[in-house]
């Protein structure tokens, strides 16, 4: 199971820059046009509206995919028309359909829309494709404390539930397989995955400061007075312990493998066993003190754990012995989350530029010795192309492995992205609840990072030799401070007496 959180972040209107010329803006009322969209090599895949209720702000969103449990699906495309059912749908009698009830529906459906399509003149088949892919779910949360989940590949809503007392502001939400923990105030709310309803719920006894992060049995909530604060599930937040740390977590707590990883203000990586959460001495297993301090959370990828200071200093990490492996000075702010998928490493600067590292050796990677400048967030990866977002809210496509620049896309309104490293898929949401879904023209099975970074660990299955990476869960937000101890913008390692590990 891997687990995706996004940190959102609000876009501006989207006007045209100099450089590639976007796309022309269409009027389907969508974020992204079908015109705009096939003239970028990408499809709209689907889009759906969350149910915001009196409020109007999406707080959070995370990508879920269960690779121990796959969906059939099957698709009819034809005669302009796309459909896709499968077999979690829920049939006339109320129950599910499985594969055989999936598969007559789609046969069913297949002969109305054939009948539509002769009734208006034309001669079009629908083609019925079949395919098996993980589960992948998206958790959304409003500022109303509205909590929904969706079927990452179709769109479809599974269900809905509000949470907590609208006098308190909704922190954000944390989700694995089976569970979705919910922060509104200082309260902690347990859902389950599959129906969403509240299983318990638990008050902390100081303030939340980010979101939680959620294993297969424990609930971490960062605590303002300097604690992750460990809820187990089974006895629904009964005997609960303190992870103390030094220095308070602005981040989001990250689930990486066996062990739990979150950051501080005071320049700490902490690391602690997720299985092993009532005694404090064996449950911390390590930590890191950095060059300066710590905004953005880690992330993880083949048993390496990634993390940048704000001061601009990036670590690379061997998560079960906790030594440095590689780590230089990128030369500039670092206050967004990492993103990590197969050998590379990707850093949003502060500056807007975009960096490409090699993931075991924290070299440039070919074609990245430069920056690419311009790019201020992560939307997605497929094989081949890297999804950005620049300043003004274009969606920008650069070539992964050469970082040319493709297209650039105008989108119709100010959006959020949602995302997502582990698979294809690019989700966007407007401010007024729109969630829509791109994937690339051919990509009508979504193309999982983890199938790729398999093939490159055949070697070693647990991704501790070098060479090898995973990829897991980028997001991040802005914050700066007044001093550039740098003052350049190479990406050439600098040595810096500060640093402990010799810059």
């Amino acid at each position: 199971m891997r687990m995706l959180k996004g940190l959102v972040a609000w876009g501006l209107a989207a006007i045209v820059c100099v450089g590639t010329p976007p796309v022309a803006a269409g009027n389907d009322g969508k974020i992204i046009s079908d015109v705009q969209a096939k003239q970028a090599g990408l499809t709209v895949h689907w889009s759906n509206q969350i149910q915001f209720g009196r409020q109007g702000k999406l707080i959070d969103a995370v990508l879920v995919v269960d690779e121990n449990d796959a969906i059939s699906y099957f698709e009819l495309v034809g005669g302009g028309r796309r459909e896709v059912i499968s077999d979690r749908d829920i049939g006339p009698n109320g129950t599910i359909l499985e594969i055989k009830g999936a598969e007559l529906r789609a046969q069913d459906r297949k002969e109305v829309i054939e009948a539509e399509l002769r009734f208006r003149g034309s001669e079009d088949e629908v083609v019925i494709q079949e395919y098996k892919v993980p589960q992948a779910t998206l958790f959304t949360l409003t500022d109303g404390g509205t909590v929904q989940a969706i079927n990452a590949e179709t769109g479809k809503l599974l269900w809905t539930t509000q949470v907590g007392n609208p006098k308190y502001p909704v922190i954000g939400l944390g989700a694995s397989k089976d569970h979705v923990a919910v922060v509104r105030g200082s309260r902690v709310f347990c859902l389950d995955a599959k129906s969403g309803h509240v299983l318990f719920e638990h008050q902390c006894s100081n303030a939340v400061m980010n979101s939680p992060a959620v294993s297969e049995e424990t609930i971490f909530v960062p605590l303002n007075n300097g604690a992750l604060m460990a809820l187990p599930i089974k006895s629904k937040g009964a005997g609960t312990l303190p992870l103390n740390a030094v220095g308070v977590a602005y981040a989001a707590p990250l689930i990486a493998g066996n062990f739990v990883v979150w950051t501080t203000d005071e320049g700490y990586l902490m690391v602690g066993d997720k299985n092993n959460v009532n005694d404090y001495s064996s449950s911390l297993k390590y930590r890191l003190k950095a060059a300066g301090i710590f905004i953005s959370g880690p992330v993880d990828s083949s048993g390496r754990l990634f993390a940048a200071t704000y001061r601009g200093y990036v670590y690379a990490l061997d998560d079960k012995k906790g030594n440095v492996l590689w780590n230089f000075a990128i030369g500039e702010r670092v206050s967004r989350r990492l993103v990590a998928f197969e050998q590379s490493l990707f850093v949003f600067t502060d500056e807007n530029r975009l960096f490409q590292f090699d993931a075991a050796t924290g070299e440039p990677s070919p074609g990245w010795e430069e920056p690419r400048q311009g790019l201020a967030g992560f939307i997605g990866a497929s094989k081949k192309n890297f999804y950005a977002r620049d300043p003004v809210g274009n969606i920008v496509v650069l070539d992964r492995s050469t970082g040319t620049e493709l297209g650039r896309v105008n989108s119709n309104a100010p959006f959020v992205e949602i995302r997502n490293s582990l698979s294809d898929r690019l989700y966007l949401c407007t401010q007024s609840g729109l969630v829509q879904c791109l994937r690339e023209t051919g990509s009508v099975r979504p193309f999982f990072h983890s199938a790729a970074e398999a093939e490159d660990n055949v070697r070693d299955p647990f991704g501790s030799e070098p060479g090898n990476s995973k990829s897991d869960n980028p997001f991040g937000d802005n914050t700066r401070d007044d001093a550039n101890p740098f003052g350049g913008s190479s990406n050439e390692k600098k040595k810096d007496p500060n640093n402990p590990f010799g810059g």
